[in-house]
């Protein structure tokens, strides 16, 4: 069989003419990465048990601030030690915002306005903590949000 390779082939031009179009391509690529970043993260969960099942990537718009029950968000974590790291990237979904009464009972039920929102706490254990140290009820302040994940 012969095949005719020279179809393939462009014609050569000269380095000049090669790298302004090198240059030109590499300026783009690097301003749509640079719009890019300047608006959106990606989030990566690479946990076993995921608080969000079904879920490793995620795309964060650091410009959204509207607030949506229901919706998933990210934050930076904040008191959490010795689990996670003040700063650490958190992606939860928001299930209570200012003025909702949220409980945790000691069926380990997860009420917001009395509604179930959740239920078992999972990973209770891991903070070597008596399960009663969990339940309670409060309102929330100004500015304070539940967020949780769903753990199958």
């Amino acid at each position: 069989m012969n095949f005719p390779l020279k179809k393939y082939f462009v014609k050569k031009e000269s380095w000049k003419r090669f790298g302004v179009k090198a240059g030109v391509t590499l300026v783009v690529l690097w301003a749509a990465g640079a719009a890019f970043a300047s608006r959106y993260r990606i989030g990566i969960d690479p946990q076993q048990e995921k608080c969000l099942p079904g879920y490793t990537f995620f795309l964060i718009d650091l410009n959204d601030q509207t607030l949506e029950r229901g919706a998933v968000y990210a934050f930076q974590a904040k008191n959490m030690q010795p689990f996670y790291k003040d700063g650490t990237r958190m992606v939860k979904i928001l299930t209570g915002m200012p003025g909702d009464k949220v409980e945790i009972n000691d069926k380990w039920k997860i009420t917001v306005n009395g509604d179930v929102v959740g239920e078992g706490l999972q990973l209770a254990g891991k903070l070597h903590l008596p399960e009663s140290h969990f339940y309670g009820k409060t309102t929330l302040k100004e500015n304070n949000y539940w967020f949780m994940g769903k753990s199958p």
